[in-house]
């Protein structure tokens, strides 16, 4: 069961900062937007965060292929996502 989001939030624009993070949004010096493939992950990617669960968004992130265990930047993009859906500081 995921957890019921805050009433408050402008739930696309979190989804879309979601999507951006998930993407690598220091890859390019001034990327707004993420790639298709992560903005197509949005909702995914948001309904993981929710949980709270830093190792599956990691895997989600970090895509098949990688022995169960997500790479070190996909856990990093994971950690902060958890954050940014917590309202804390980045």
């Amino acid at each position: 069961m995921t957890p019921p989001l805050a009433p408050t939030r402008d739930l696309a624009a979190l989804e879309q900062r979601l999507a951006l993070i998930a993407c690598g949004e220091n890859s390019r010096p001034g990327k707004t937007r993420a790639c298709d493939s992560h903005r197509r992950k949005g909702a995914a990617l948001l309904r993981i965060t929710a949980t709270g669960a830093v190792d599956a968004l990691a895997a989600a992130i970090c895509g098949p292929g990688h022995n169960h265990r997500a790479c070190t930047s996909c856990m990093e993009k994971a950690v902060k996502m958890v954050r940014v859906y917590n309202g804390e500081s980045e």
